[in-house]
């Protein structure tokens, strides 16, 4: 009988998700906020075409950023840190060797940005054949938002769309709530939105009944630490814009549906390509038609 392993032993950063039969025609390196568990891109990597690689980057798996999740008081690993870590894991690993598809999940976009940012600063730019943000955004000052100034009910759309992912179940939670735009502004804090969350998660057979507030509290702590995390990571990060084309992937259900680019036209001296898909910020890797689009855009196909 094998050995059980250590829970406790450090995991890796850099996984493998797909490997070639043989030598990999192309490679496609992902990094992963760590929000949701790392097989959200199986699907996506199981639609790329024979001989492609995947690469999967996990920051979950990196000790000091977990710890300053779970300890508000823990220093943060600015992104330019996770940067170089990550570059670090591949070149190890003989990733960067030929040219390779980058792409990066929400705040994993801006780490993958500084990635590309600094291979351009060594002359190493080629590397990377496309940079692809999935509803990642920019830190720019316009997009750059503490704690304190973010919209505690637009907070709780946030939840609920992290809620219905890990449940893997839709949730409606505005139209349940019934709260009107001034109502939304009179919510004081996400915390009193909770119990509505849990009415109207129960009521959509998300939670099962007699699920109590406590729990749902302690989810929410959670998710808002890795929120706040992510804000005090980015917040002294002043990248300069990058002379490359990059593609963002927005889904219908995004972060900031109205925010157009959500601000990388700021950091990119070409156009930015935006692709739009089916699902939400957190069930976009589920999407069968999104999976479609985001597997022939990393393979390099062209997309509509």
């Amino acid at each position: 009988m094998p050995p059980r392993p250590d829970p406790g032993a450090p995991r890796p950063v850099l996984r493998t998700l797909r490997a070639p039969d043989g030598p990999a025609a192309h490679r496609v390196c992902a990094v992963h906020p760590g929000a949701l568990a790392s097989g959200e891109w199986s699907a996506v990597a199981g639609r790329l075409p024979e001989g492609t690689a995947f690469d999967l980057l996990d920051l979950g798996n990196v000790p000091e950023f977990l710890a300053a999740a779970l300890d508000a008081r823990a220093p943060v690993v600015p992104v330019t840190d996770l940067a170089a870590r990550c570059l670090d894991e591949l070149a190890a690993a003989g990733a960067v060797a030929e040219p390779f598809t980058l792409v990066g999940w929400s705040f994993g976009g801006v780490v993958a940005f500084e990635m590309a940012a600094r291979l351009d600063a060594a002359g190493n730019g080629a590397a990377v054949r496309d940079l692809v943000l999935l509803d990642s955004i920019a830190p720019v000052p316009a997009f750059k938002r503490t704690d304190e100034l973010l919209e505690p009910a637009m907070l709780l759309d946030w939840f609920a769309m992290y809620l219905a992912a890990k449940r893997g179940r839709p949730l409606t939670l505005g139209l349940t709530l019934g709260l009107t735009a001034g109502e939304r502004r009179r919510v004081a804090a996400p915390e009193d939105g909770l119990p509505q969350v849990l009415e109207a998660a129960v009521a959509q057979g998300v939670l099962p009944p007699g699920t109590e507030l406590a729990g749902l509290r302690k989810l929410y702590a959670a998710y808002q630490g890795g929120l706040s995390r992510n804000n005090r990571s980015t917040a002294p990060y002043e990248p300069a814009p990058l002379d490359r084309a990059l593609t963002l992937v927005k889904p219908a259900g995004s972060l900031l549906p109205a925010s157009g680019d959500l601000g990388w036209s700021g950091l990119s001296g070409l156009p930015v390509r935006q692709v739009d898909v089916p699902g939400d910020h957190y069930t976009m890797l589920r999407d069968p038609e999104a999976v479609g689009v985001l597997s022939g855009l990393l393979a390099g196909s062209a997309v509509a």
